[in-house]
């Protein structure tokens, strides 16, 4: 960080010097126009319309040998995270690991495979990040997780695990693209001013969106681990009374966050202590570990679901 000395210009002005590398990085000249904003104790600078800047597209080499499909997997979902422009997996590529990793990079959004062939697969970002929604991301997941609730809870009397798993697959995917806008955002000041976002905003986004991502994950574990629960009929009565009422408060804690109801938050938040409690009855006196399962999950689901009221209530007003 570099430090400048204000000097004091005619009777109601000061001036501040200009570092002279993001002056040239910026491709300024004497009498190009500044933009400023002000931001309570920090005034942020923008270049004006200088013309179209060329950017080099970020590129990362993954070496592929001797590594296992999961490492694979592991470094190019690393790499799109970090918001490379082109990926290039180099290596021996034989024809399963290259289905394995062409899968891989089509499960990416925005990720396109542009060259193959026996040493390399070459993807690239066809994705502006300036025209990507945060709220439609997020209303995506939203509407998503919703159908999976319900359907979870359906799972309580027949098994819907496969199409619940895929939608989950759905999500994912949009987490991804999610935090890759996210990390943009907070890395490059002026993709942030494009989405109208405050720092605060960012990272309220970022919680809600990795809630989202728990609140489904939990929702096809409880699918999963139903089938194997064998519960009797009264016991899936109970289970589902309690399920819906877990539901409900996810639509609510929804509600909240649309509406900025920070009233409505507040009485989820407080409803997830009722909830847990009514899960640990449920499962108390019963010796059947797939249901224990059931139920550690559901109690994370609601656990997220009062960390998303929990971060509505947090939300400074004026930034709504």
């Amino acid at each position: 960080m570099e430090s400048r000395k204000i000097i004091s210009f005619g009777n109601s002005s000061y001036v501040v010097s200009l570092p002279k590398d993001w002056v040239k990085e910026n491709k300024l000249k004497k009498g190009d126009t500044i933009h400023i904003d002000e931001k309570s104790d920090e005034l942020t600078l923008y270049p004006g319309n200088t013309g179209e800047k060329r950017i080099e597209p970020k590129t990362i080499i993954i070496e592929s040998e001797n590594k296992d499909h999961k490492m694979i997997q592991t470094e190019i979902i690393s790499a799109y995270l970090n918001n490379y422009d082109v990926i290039e997996v180099k290596g021996k590529l034989t024809k399963d690991k290259a289905v394995q990793v062409k899968a891989i990079l089509r499960n990416l959004s925005g990720i396109e495979i542009i060259k193959q062939d026996a040493t390399k697969i070459v993807a690239k970002d066809l994705l502006n990040i300036n025209e990507i929604s945060i709220e439609t991301m997020i209303r995506r997941m939203d509407n998503i997780v919703r159908s999976m609730l319900l359907d979870s809870i359906k799972s309580i009397h027949e098994d819907l695990y496969e199409e619940i798993y895929e939608r989950d697959q759905d999500v994912n995917r949009l987490v991804f693209l999610a935090y890759r806008v996210l990390r943009a955002a907070i890395i490059d000041s002026k993709i942030a001013k494009n989405m109208q976002k405050a720092n605060i905003e960012l990272l309220f986004s970022q919680v809600l969106i990795e809630k989202l991502e728990k609140v489904a994950d939990k929702t096809k574990r409880v699918a999963r681990f139903l089938k194997q629960s064998n519960l009797t009929d009264a016991e899936k009565k109970e289970l589902e009374e309690i399920y819906i009422q877990i539901k409900d408060c996810f639509f609510e804690v929804m509600k909240a966050y649309y509406k900025k109801d920070l009233d409505l938050a507040f009485k989820i938040e407080n409803a997830g202590t009722e909830r847990i409690n009514k899960l640990n009855e449920f499962i108390k006196e019963r010796q059947n570990a797939p249901a224990h399962i059931v139920v550690e999950q559901m109690k994370s689901m609601v656990i997220s679901i009062k960390n998303i009221a929990r971060a509505v209530i947090g939300m400074e007003k004026n930034v709504w």
